[in-house]
């Protein structure tokens, strides 16, 4: 029963992270809600899997990939951000 609320709070973090990246206008706004939220979700939907499945093999798998995404995902985005601001991007002023 668990996993399944994981699944769904997981699904609705990626739902609202893809909202994000569609509604902010801005490089540096896109990065922040697409690399949080969709890094939350898919971590909660791999403990929803590692729950269902028990202490089994494919477990530790799983375990091994919600590792991989949790050290990749934030070093992807940073690399990401630091390009565009070596690039000279700056962020949108809002016009009043």
């Amino acid at each position: 029963m668990v996993e399944y609320l994981l699944y769904g709070v997981g699904i609705f973090f990626i739902v609202v992270g893809s909202i994000g990246l569609v509604r902010f206008e801005d490089l540096y706004f896109r990065l922040h809600a697409g690399g949080v939220a969709d890094n939350a979700g898919f971590s909660l939907i791999l403990l929803g899997l590692i729950i269902r499945s028990g202490f089994t093999l494919p477990a530790i798998m799983i375990a091994l990939l919600l590792l991989l995404n949790l050290v990749t995902n934030p070093i992807v985005t940073h690399s990401i951000a630091k390009s565009a601001f070596t690039m000279r991007y700056r962020p949108r002023k809002k016009e009043k």
